[in-house]
């Protein structure tokens, strides 16, 4: 199986969403690690969030208002990633959860959405499961 993130739990609340798993398939250096959410439709907007490794574990948040995009499309996606290191270089590995015997988790397993706002406006943001169970973050603008 290609190295992951693999997610234990996902906790969207408290105006975060917080993940928590282990890095599956590679053994990484010690220390520090980030979450890394890619735009999809603007890969060269990155959002990034700090974090530790306790062996292979981790557990990092990223605040929902992190989530709204400087610019791009009024929906959108953020796919998830966890930078780790190894042999002195970066090495990003797509978050998701494939160890278990849950199949069409993007079905099954939905995440709520909480709310930013912005002006007279909010975005609605809502982490889910692809169909490839990775984890991705979805961005959606509404009227108050």
């Amino acid at each position: 199986m290609t190295p992951h993130a693999e997610v234990e739990q996902v906790w969207p609340r408290d105006g975060r969403v917080r993940i928590v798993g282990r890095v599956h398939g590679i053994d990484p250096e010690p220390g520090a690690c980030r979450l890394i959410l890619v735009l999809r439709e603007h890969k060269e907007q990155e959002v990034h969030a700090e974090a530790e490794l306790d062996g292979h574990g981790f557990d990092v948040s990223v605040p929902i208002g992190d989530l709204v995009p400087a610019y791009g499309p009024l929906t959108g996606v953020w796919d998830a990633y966890l930078a780790v290191w190894r042999a002195g270089g970066e090495r990003r590995l797509r978050v998701g959860r494939r160890l278990d015997d849950i199949p069409d988790k993007n079905k099954v397993m939905v995440f709520p959405a909480q709310a930013v706002p912005v002006d007279d406006r909010r975005v609605l943001v809502r982490p889910r499961y692809t169909v490839r169970n990775n984890l991705s973050v979805d961005y959606e603008w509404s009227e108050g």
